[in-house]
């Protein structure tokens, strides 16, 4: 399979899943949190928010190197085991300072996932916005694949 199908394939089960588990770095070690997302256009770029009160906001301020955690699995546990998908991207979390660009992530995320629209109402909230450095994807059991974006 050739590195853009791989990337292919990727993309797909980015646009396809709204759930991820994003995994950061603190003084107290990993954490990690179940969120809901929504991705730009060509999936560079992964949007959540969070309080910047959070554990996770506190970790993505002093170390933003991050690792997300996106599957399929839903359906497939019992029987269809061997099918699911998982997508490992390393990534990078970059601050979003502009307000017209805060404005186009907030409308992607409220159109992805519209039970999340109400989270941006309070003013500790804010936007994570993680850059992709590379996608590691497992299809089944045995068939990975690793793409460095770079």
């Amino acid at each position: 399979m050739s590195n853009d199908q791989q990337l292919t394939h990727c993309r797909q089960l980015i646009r396809k899943c709204n759930i991820l588990v994003l995994a950061t770095s603190g003084e107290e070690g990993i954490h990690t949190s179940l969120m809901a997302y929504a991705s730009s256009a060509d999936c560079s770029e992964i949007y959540m928010v969070s309080s910047r009160n959070s554990r996770k906001w506190q970790n993505l301020s002093r170390n933003p190197r991050v690792s997300l955690l996106i599957d399929d699995r839903d359906g497939k546990l019992s029987d269809r085991r061997h099918e699911i998908m998982a997508l490992t991207v390393k990534g990078t979390f970059v601050p979003v300072n502009d307000d017209a660009e805060r404005e186009r992530i907030k409308s992607a995320i409220a159109e992805t996932v519209p039970a999340i629209a109400d989270a941006f109402s309070g003013p500790e909230n804010s936007i994570i916005r993680i850059k992709a450095d590379s996608f590691q994807l497992l299809n089944g059991p045995q068939n990975s694949f690793y793409i460095d974006l770079f």
